[in-house]
């Protein structure tokens, strides 16, 4: 088995809105990957549907080689689930949680859990209720961990947390799913973080699929092209598989998703003086993947003629 998850024609309806489209693609096993996209681009409902909390109208899922729907029992044995808002029984102390879990799991590892309360700082005698948000997180992640999950599940669970906690909470997830080969899929809004721990980006939008590949590969291939000129008016480009995205009076910003230095003669050609070519982090892509599929986000030109081919 090379993949731990695998997305076949994902659908998912309610009443006439589509917050899944036909979504397929694969995560690697021993990979982290990341999902991205927009308040109500389809994450959460797509990670809903792995875990059978959600039927999807049509399409397939496995987990592990496991069907979604008809080994969901054994599924959630092997994963570790950790969603944006926990919920905990409040009365519960910080070791009573963890003993009350450790019932559920086989594999559960209670040497591993004791060195994880320690190592972020958790106060087993506290109540739940009386944790800050950011500690409650990391009791979600100890009891995630603790269980040695083959795929641990993330669903933007460090929204809203301080900066300090959020880089503790990765460091630790990544150290511990790593050290046992296991695999890692989590969806984020912060897109730093997404780039410092990710190997793999899914992009959504609208419920589709716009971007599957790895890190690796998007920053490769992806460039911003900026052409200064020096008339009045600016070259024409529409020939070019680049995409405007900003006009100033003495250049113009192009980006290409799939770069050459034949894009950069070509814009020369055209009667540019000159082309800068400048790196996109995953932002960037992100926000020109989004231009692409949704019109312009700030007002900036649209594209050019042959878009689709950049």
């Amino acid at each position: 088995m090379t993949s731990a998850i695998s997305i076949r024609e994902l659908t998912k309806t309610y009443g006439r809105r589509t917050a899944v489209d036909a979504a397929t693609y694969d995560v690697p096993r021993g990979s982290v990957c990341g999902l991205l996209g927009q308040n109500g681009a389809g994450k959460t409902t797509t990670i809903r549907c792995m875990l059978d909390l959600l039927r999807p109208t049509s399409g397939t899922i496995e987990v592990l080689g496991l069907d979604a729907q008809r080994d969901s029992v054994e599924i959630r044995r092997r994963i570790g689930y950790l969603p944006e808002e926990p919920t905990y029984y409040p009365w519960m102390r910080v070791g009573e949680i963890t003993r009350f879990n450790a019932g559920f799991y086989p594999t559960w590892d209670q040497q591993l859990c004791d060195t994880l309360i320690a190592q972020l700082g958790l106060p087993s005698d506290r109540k739940l209720r009386d944790l800050s948000r950011g500690m409650q997180a990391k009791v979600g992640l100890v009891l995630a961990l603790s269980q040695r999950p083959e795929l641990l599940v993330l669903d933007d669970p460090t929204s809203g947390l301080d900066p300090i906690v959020r880089r503790q909470f990765f460091e630790a997830m990544i150290d511990k799913v790593h050290a046992t080969e296991g695999t890692v899929f989590f969806s984020t809004h912060l897109l730093h973080e997404m780039e410092r721990i990710a190997d793999e980006v899914v992009v959504m939008y609208d419920g589709r699929v716009l971007v599957r590949d790895s890190l690796e590969a998007l920053k490769r291939s992806r460039r911003r092209l900026r052409a200064v000129f020096s008339g009045d008016s600016a070259p024409a480009a529409e020939h070019l598989p680049v995409r405007l995205v900003e006009s100033r009076p003495h250049f113009r910003d192009f980006t290409a998703r799939r770069f050459d230095a034949g894009l950069v003669a070509g814009l020369r050609d055209a009667g540019f003086d000159s082309v800068e070519v400048i790196d996109m982090d995953l932002e960037d892509i992100f926000v020109d993947e989004i231009g692409r599929a949704g019109g312009a986000l700030d007002g900036a030109d649209t594209t050019t003629s042959r878009e689709t081919a950049a």
